[in-house]
């Protein structure tokens, strides 16, 4: 989808929803494990047991406590439990938020547009991240799948977003980095866009050029 075609959606859109994770803020896990300096092993069987793990979308689904998740982690790997519970207790380092962000989300607030985010997102995770979390702050709203103990892509998340906030699903743009997400935003009725960081960055280009 072309750049012109995408900012013809936000043109017309009421209510631009976000997902976070890889599109307001890069979840750079694989740098913040290597920042705890684990030998080279060591890295690739707590990578394994947390962050690549099945067992990841168990904290996203708000379904286990965070002593369970973290137990969870454990048994993926036992020999490294001490390395998988430093890893835990502070992964909120893994959270990073892109430059592009607050000038694109400012923008389109001046812009009048409704701002939501909807992510599939930890409890935990965001104890630990949410000061990085900051341009929240002037959002409408916005659902964390912990919360509602539903995970996109089900039908049921996106339904709770609007009906939440009355929106209109035919005059929402969603941006997210997955296309089963993507694929579910559009059942819902919504218009989607599977996203890249190229298009914060040409929209912002193309303001600057006006």
């Amino acid at each position: 989808m072309n750049i012109d075609k995408i900012q013809k959606m936000l043109d017309d859109a009421e209510a631009v929803i976000f997902d976070i994770g890889n599109v307001l803020i890069e979840f750079a896990w694989e740098d913040y494990l290597h920042s705890l300096e684990f030998d080279e092993e060591t890295y690739e069987h707590v990578a394994d047991a947390t962050f690549r793990s099945e067992d990841w979308d168990a904290g996203d689904s708000g379904l286990v406590t965070t002593s369970q998740w973290l137990s969870l982690f454990i048994a993926n790997d036992p020999a490294y439990e001490r390395q998988i519970r430093l890893a835990f207790e502070n992964f909120g380092g893994s959270i990073v938020p892109y430059e592009y962000t607050k000038p694109w989300t400012m923008r389109l607030k001046q812009q009048k547009k409704r701002l939501y985010f909807l992510s599939n997102y930890s409890e935990e995770m965001y104890r630990q991240s949410k000061e990085r979390l900051d341009f929240l702050g002037y959002f409408d709203g916005g659902i964390f799948s912990w919360e509602e103990k539903c995970m996109k892509p089900d039908e049921r998340i996106y339904k709770v977003l609007l009906n939440r906030y009355r929106l209109t699903p035919e005059k929402c743009i969603f941006f997210d980095d997955r296309i089963e997400n993507v694929e579910g935003a559009r059942k819902a009725g919504m218009q989607a866009v599977l996203f890249h960081t190229d298009i914060p960055l040409q929209i912002l280009e193309k303001s600057c050029t006006i």
